[in-house]
C-alpha cells in the first residue's frame, strides 16, 4: 500500500482549486486497480501537478483491502477510482458495498472501452463518473473535480437540492428546484428534485407529473424512469410498472435483476412466452457477468505467475482468454501478452503466434500485437516473416520504437536478422537509455556496418 499527502498549493485553475480545497478539508482518494500506469497517472496528477503527497492517496490491490479501509475510515470523505472488472465481484456488488459503507463517497469507474449500454448500467448502479483509458492528466483532473463538486452556479444549486432531498427538507428542496428551473426552464434534474420533494410530501400525482416532465426533457435520463416505476409499484399499477421497466430496459438492458423482475411480471400476467424470453435473457447476462469475473481472476493469477512460473502463467492467461470467447477488447492485450511471453519462454513460439493471432483477428490494427508476433517468428528462426510483420506494425504505428527501449532494440534486431540495417532503431533505443551498454554496442556495430556499406557503394561507383 502506498500513501501520499497535501503539502503545496495547486495551480490557478478552478478545477485544481476544487481538488486542493477538498484535500485541505480532509478529502482522500483511493484507487483499486491492477493498472500500474493508471496509478502512475494518479500520482502525477495529485503529487506532481497539484503538489499533493502522502495521505491524500492510497492504492490498494484487492477488493477486501479497499472495503477494510473504507470501513475503518467510514467518517472520512473519499473519491474512489476502481476498475470496472474486479476479480471476485461484479461492478454492481462493488459499488453497492462502497455506498453502503458511506453513501457520500464519489465513485469513478475505470475502463478501457465501454459501450452505451454498459455506461448506462454503471451510472444506474451508482457510478458518479466513468473514465475511459487512456486519459490525460488534464482530463483526469477534470473528472476528479466534477466528482468532488459541481462547477458553476447551476451545478451548485443542483448539489444543494439533492442534499436537501437526502435530509428530508422537502419544502426547501422545492424552493431550490424552482430556482434551478428559473435558470434552466427544461432542467431534467430540476424536475427530478421537485418530483422527489412532492413524493416526500406524499403528493404522488404531482410527483408523477414532475418525473414525466423530467423524462420529456432528457429521454435517456434513467433516474425519473426509475422513480416512475417505483411510484407505480407502490400504487399497484401493474401496466404502467411494466411499461416503465421496459423503457428502463431499452436504455440500460444489462441490469439482470430488472430483467428477472420483468419476467416475473409477465409470468403473473399470463404472458408465458414473454416471461421465458426475459428469463433466458437474464441467464445470458448472468453467464456473461460470471465469465467476466472468472476471466479477470484468471488474468490476475497469470500476472502473479508471469515472472516465476511460465507454465502456470500460460495456463491461467489462456483460461482468461478462452472465457472471453471472441469478445476480445483492448483490456485483453495485457493478458495475451503474458500468455505469449510465457509460451515463448517455453520455446512454444508457434503456439504463441496462434494466441496472438486470434486476438489480432478481432483487433486487426493493433501494432503491439504484430510486434509480438514478429518477435515470435524471429525467435523461431523465420527472419523474413518477422521482418515482413514488423514492417506492417511500423506502418500502423511509426511511434512504436519510442514506446520503450527494449521495443526499439528488438525491432532493430529483427531488421538485422532479416538482412537489413537496424541502426535507426538501435539509435532510438540508445536515446531512451544512454547508459545501457548492450544497446550502445548494438548501435556502434550498426553504425560501422552502415559506414562499411557506404564505402562499398563508393568503390562500386568509381
Amino acid at each position: 500500500m502506498e500513501q501520499f499527502a497535501a503539502v503545496f498549493g495547486p495551480g490557478p485553475s478552478a478545477l485544481e482549486s476544487t481538488i486542493f480545497d477538498y484535500v485541505m478539508n480532509g478529502g482522500k482518494f483511493l484507487a483499486l486497480t491492477a493498472d500500474s500506469s493508471f496509478v502512475d497517472l494518479i500520482k502525477s496528477t495529485l503529487h506532481h501537478s497539484l503538489g499533493l503527497s502522502k495521505s491524500c492517496f492510497t492504492h490498494v490491490n484487492s477488493f477486501d483491502e479497499m472495503v477494510a479501509m473504507l470501513d475503518r475510515e467510514s467518517k472520512d470523505k473519499f473519491v474512489v477510482c476502481l476498475d470496472r472488472v474486479i476479480p471476485g465481484v461484479t461492478s454492481a456488488q462493488a459499488i453497492e458495498k462502497i455506498l453502503s459503507l458511506n453513501p457520500e463517497i464519489g465513485i469513478i469507474v475505470v475502463t478501457q472501452e465501454v459501450d452505451q449500454h454498459t455506461l448506462a448500467l454503471l451510472v444506474e448502479q451508482g457510478a458518479h463518473n466513468v473514465i475511459t483509458k487512456p486519459i490525460s492528466i488534464a482530463s483526469f483532473t477534470e473528472k476528479l473535480a466534477f466528482t468532488i463538486a459541481p462547477q458553476g452556479r447551476l451545478g451548485k444549486l443542483i448539489d444543494r437540492g439533492k442534499k436537501l432531498i437526502a435530509s428530508g427538507d422537502w419544502g426547501e428542496a422545492l424552493i431550490v428546484a424552482e430556482e434551478i428551473l428559473s435558470q434552466k426552464k427544461d432542467s431534467a434534474v430540476g424536475f427530478m428534485i421537485k418530483g422527489d420533494a412532492y413524493k416526500g410530501l406524499k403528493m404522488a400525482t404531482k410527483a408523477e407529473d414532475m418525473y414525466k416532465r423530467a423524462v420529456r426533457s432528457a429521454d435517456l435520463y434513467l433516474a425519473p424512469l426509475k422513480r416512475l416505476a417505483e411510484l407505480y409499484e407502490q400504487a399497484g399499477d401493474r401496466d404502467n410498472l411494466i411499461k416503465y421497466l421496459y423503457k428502463l430496459n431499452e436504455i440500460s438492458p444489462l441490469n439482470t435483476q430488472r430483467v428477472v423482475r420483468l419476467g416475473e411480471l409477465e409470468m403473473t400476467s399470463g404472458n408465458t412466452m414473454d416471461a421465458e424470453a426475459m428469463f433466458e435473457r437474464a441467464m445470458s447476462l448472468a453467464r456473461r457477468e460470471a465469465a467476466e469475473i472468472m476471466s479477470s481472476l484468471s488474468a490476475r493469477i497469470a500476472d502473479i505467475c508471469a515472472e516465476c512460473n511460465p507454465e502456470l502463467a500460460a495456463k491461467y492467461s489462456k483460461k482468461s482468454l478462452d472465457l472471453r470467447g471472441d469478445a476480445f477488447s483492448l483490456a485483453d492485450i495485457a493478458t495475451v501478452n503474458i500468455l505469449g511471453i510465457s509460451l515463448r519462454k517455453q520455446g512454444k513460439w508457434e503456439e504463441a503466434i496462434r494466441e496472438y493471432s486470434r486476438v489480432l483477428a478481432v483487433l486487426p490494427d493493433h501494432a503491439g500485437l504484430m510486434y509480438n508476433i514478429a518477435l515470435a517468428y524471429s525467435e523461431g528462426g523465420h527472419s523474413a516473416k518477422a521482418l515482413e510483420i514488423i514492417r506492417r506494425a511500423l506502418e500502423l504505428d511509426p511511434s512504436l520504437p519510442a514506446s520503450g527501449k527494449n521495443i526499439a532494440f528488438n525491432i532493430g534486431r529483427i531488421f538485422q536478422k532479416g538482412g537489413r540495417n537496424g541502426a535507426a532503431f538501435f539509435k532510438k533505443a540508445y536515446q531512451q537509455d544512454p547508459n545501457d551498454a548492450v544497446i550502445w554496442e548494438a548501435w556502434r556495430r550498426a553504425q560501422l556496418q552502415t559506414a562499411a556499406q557506404s564505402d562499398d557503394r563508393s568503390r562500386a561507383d568509381r
